[in-house]
């Protein structure tokens, strides 16, 4: 993903509820409709594995380049990266940099 994101490229809505959905539909499906309910499950958790991905590269940069550290300084990483982008949620940037962090 570039190091700026561009202000018109519209955030990746939450895709848990579409998830949930698919795999509703795949449980209550008859054989012939399974095949193409995973294959729609398996895209829509690609698209959003990937997108994250990119999100999270972004936000790596974007970070690096203001001097913050997000596991150090989460607060000041937050406002950094809502500043990058505007209309970044206080509740998306919160969860963008907590991503960042480290898993125990």
């Amino acid at each position: 993903m570039l190091p700026l994101w561009p202000q018109n490229r519209p955030l990746l809505p939450d895709l848990t509820p579409v998830k949930d959905a698919l795999r509703t539909a795949l449980g209550e499906a008859d054989e012939a409709e399974r095949p193409g309910l995973q294959r729609a499950l398996a895209i829509v958790e690609e698209f959003a594995s990937a997108d994250q991905v990119a999100t999270q590269d972004w936000a790596r940069k974007t970070l690096a380049v203001a001097g913050v550290d997000p596991v150090a300084h989460e607060v000041k990483a937050v406002r950094a990266l809502r500043q990058a982008r505007r209309g970044l949620t206080l509740l998306e940037a919160v969860e963008l940099v907590r991503s960042l962090k480290p898993q125990d």
